[in-house]
């Protein structure tokens, strides 16, 4: 009985694996493009498209388009996702990835700040007792690494196109990442994946 019972949980187990699967697959289709017109490394850049896709297929349910299917789409209709899209090329290529909607994340700024906060220095440290060790602490190689602070920056433009090259959604996302000693953990790719969940969150709720 015990062997049955381990054997139907693992049945179901797999069945429900496979009906999440297949769940995207049968609904819409979207192809999600990131572009960059701020300076962002060029792996970065190709880490985010790739973290779109997967992660648009995880918070919005839907089918996302592969980059291989992207790229096949795009040397097939001889159309090029470039800093200006034309309504005939949305139309052109959602026609041959057979997408309900074609996604445009645009990253228009990525920057990094580094302040340095003597308070911090004093508050983490526990320095508070007398002003002359308090000074030494603050001025100490430890003081002014953790009175450093660094925050990544990164704002994006979100449009979603129909098929026939209309506007069905648009909207824009400022996303910081600013950690516990953020002057060595804090970084713009970061701060970029919590802008592209924000945005298709929105999505989501909006189509």
């Amino acid at each position: 009985m015990l062997i049955k019972v381990r054997t139907m949980s693992v049945w179901v187990a797999v069945g429900v694996v496979l009906l999440l699967i297949a769940v995207p697959a049968m609904g819409q289709r979207i192809a999600i493009f990131v572009q960059a017109a701020a300076q962002v490394p060029a792996q970065d850049l190709q880490l985010l498209q790739a973290y779109a896709e997967q992660h648009g297929t995880l918070i919005t349910g839907t089918y996302v388009c592969s980059t291989g299917e992207i790229m096949q789409a795009q040397r097939t209709t001889n159309t090029y996702m470039g800093d200006n899209l034309s309504v005939e090329g949305v139309r052109r290529l959602a026609n041959a990835l057979n997408a309900d909607h074609i996604v445009i994340f645009r990253i228009v700024r990525w920057e990094d700040q580094i302040s340095f906060q003597p308070a911090r220095s004093l508050l983490i440290l526990g320095a508070t007792s007398l002003a002359n060790n308090s000074l030494k602490l603050l001025l100490s190689p430890i003081g002014i690494l953790i009175g450093l602070q660094k925050e990544a920056t990164v704002a994006l433009f979100a449009t979603v196109f129909n098929p026939d090259g209309s506007i069905a959604f648009t909207t824009s996302v400022i996303a910081t990442d600013q950690p516990f000693l953020s002057i060595i953990t804090a970084s713009p790719l970061a701060a970029a994946k919590h802008a592209i969940d924000d945005a298709l969150y929105q999505l989501t709720v909006a189509l």
